[in-house]
């Protein structure tokens, strides 16, 4: 009987239940195993120096850390090592910026686990996967952006600036965004005006009531 190498998968998730069902969906594919699991972005880098696995699933929202931020750590420590999002997060919101940030691909939380699956065995073979209608999605933005200044909407946010519309929707003020993310108070402040200069809103009001119907309408929490 011939063996077949396994593929080592390490799961990033802060939800014990989810990383739970992983090791069970995972375990039952003969040329997959689990090499290790972590619930935050500072765990999953300390295990991955000596797990070294051939693929990471890693979520978008974290506890302690953000998605996109680890993404960019993982291919800045290991190139080499394929990074596939599995999230709950709208796929037509965070999967330009999930492989901007080095991801692979991008699988939703309500896709059946097939879809998982088939998506781990792209990545590990070197291809991209997206759903067929991101796919469609990301060609006509190609095809239609005639420059970076066509960008309109909170597509036209930085990774950060995005990260603190995100926070401002959900209610936190400037001074526990700059505890947060590390940073001051003052850099906050211009990330918000920056904001809403890209966006088109005119003063703190607007952008805080837009931020809120955003995270609320578009699952941006």
């Amino acid at each position: 009987m011939i063996s077949h190498r396994q593929s080592a998968v390490f799961i990033v998730d802060d939800h014990a239940v989810v990383r739970e069902g992983l090791v069970k969906l995972i375990s039952q594919e003969l040329d997959m195993r689990v090499g290790g699991e972590a619930e935050d972005g500072p765990s999953a880098l300390k295990q991955l120096f000596d797990m070294q696995p051939d693929i990471a699933i890693v979520d978008i929202s974290l506890s302690s850390s953000n998605g996109l931020d680890l993404i960019k750590g993982m291919k800045l420590r290991y190139p080499d090592m394929p990074v596939l999002v599995f999230s709950m997060h709208e796929e037509s919101i965070y999967a330009e910026r999930a492989l901007r940030a080095g991801a692979c691909g991008y699988v939703m939380k309500s896709e059946a686990p097939t879809i998982l699956i088939a998506a781990i065995r792209k990545c590990l073979n070197g291809k991209i996967h997206l759903s067929e209608k991101m796919t469609e999605q990301l060609l006509y933005r190609v095809i239609n952006r005639r420059d970076d200044k066509g960008e309109s909407g909170i597509e036209s946010l930085s990774d950060r600036e995005f990260q603190v519309f995100r926070m401002v929707g959900k209610g936190i003020a400037s001074r526990q965004i700059a505890r947060d993310l590390n940073l001051s108070v003052k850099t906050i402040d211009a990330f918000r005006e920056n904001i809403k200069r890209k966006l088109g809103l005119r003063n703190a009001a607007e952008l805080t009531r837009y931020a809120i119907e955003c995270v609320h309408s578009r699952n941006l929490d």
